[in-house]
């Protein structure tokens, strides 16, 4: 074993560089939350090779001799690598058959990733407490954290409070963090309501919602102006399933229970921070027409926060 042979002489140790290599085979800089490829270059016949990142990282992958490691680089402003290896006690004797083992702790440093942004839907819904928005990764450097998606809500004419009932949703952004679930999920095309509840929506009483993967439009970036209206709506029951890797978009409308008010308060954060926040409160009353009935909804109070 490596670590049963001596530690090498600090002068006969072999030089060792650490890079991130891209589909190029170069260096390129690391980007927190992205998936990076460190190699260990070592000169000399280094044999048994180690790389360790830093406590808080994981290795994804190991490639054959290795030297390099498959990571998520992460949100500290350097990443740490212990690199370890055999080698000859003296590279410079050909003759020389002793091994020694020598190690060296290096760093990248890691580019901050850019965090995701709430935004605007074309149709946002009706003023009266329907309200539709999207948020969607930066363009450029992207933060690729998973997102965080809160509700509050109430069957009462007010914003919900701080100790009511909290539905959390963690949506990943990388394909890389989607699982895999036994569970078979019912056509959501033909689901019934109480199906939509159980296995799809993030919420359903006094107020519902729901969740959707965003598309690409014809430019290729992420459809905030509507082209590309197909989306593909997420399951709350298996929230790693799909992953939202081009945004997602929110909608919340009030519920069909009687009596009608309602308040919610949904919020998106990413890392910590505050994406999007979206409050409403009113009241629905059924109303008969000539036609049927229908239902009338009028707002109390509305706020929006997206960033």
């Amino acid at each position: 074993m490596a670590q049963d042979l001596p530690a090498c002489a600090p002068d006969k140790a072999s030089d060792v560089t650490l890079i991130n290599q891209g589909d190029s085979g170069e260096h390129t800089p690391l980007v927190a939350t992205h998936e990076s490829y460190v190699v260990a270059n070592i000169s000399g016949d280094a044999r048994a090779i180690v790389l360790t990142p830093q406590d808080g990282v994981a290795v994804l992958k190991r490639n054959s001799d290795g030297s390099g490691i498959i990571v998520f680089a992460p949100t500290t402003p350097n990443l740490t690598v212990t690199v370890s290896w055999r080698q000859s006690a003296d590279p410079s004797n050909p003759e020389e058959t002793a091994r020694c083992t020598a190690t060296r702790d290096l760093t990248l440093p890691v580019l901050p990733a850019n965090p995701a942004r709430g935004a605007k839907q074309p149709n946002p819904g009706p003023a009266t407490g329907h309200y539709t928005f999207a948020v969607v990764p930066a363009l450029r450097r992207p933060n690729l954290s998973p997102l965080e998606i809160t509700i509050r809500s109430t069957g009462k004419t007010r914003y919900p409070r701080a100790n009511e009932r909290l539905v959390r949703w963690n949506v990943p952004m990388r394909t890389e963090d989607q699982l895999k679930y036994r569970t078979h999920l019912p056509n959501l095309a033909y689901a019934t309501f109480p199906q939509l509840c159980r296995f799809w929506w993030l919420t359903c009483g006094p107020v519902n919602a729901n969740v959707a993967q965003l598309n690409l439009n014809s430019r290729g970036r992420p459809d905030l102006d509507g082209s590309n209206a197909i989306l593909r709506v997420l399951a709350r029951s298996q929230p790693a399933r799909w992953a939202a890797e081009f945004g997602l978009v929110v909608t919340a409308f009030p519920g069909a229970a009687r009596p009608r008010p309602f308040g919610y308060d949904v919020q998106v954060r990413q890392a910590g921070r505050l994406l999007a926040r979206v409050r409403r409160a009113g009241r629905c009353v059924q109303e008969r027409r000539s036609s049927g009935l229908f239902d009338n909804c009028s707002l109390r109070r509305s706020s929006t926060l997206l960033r």
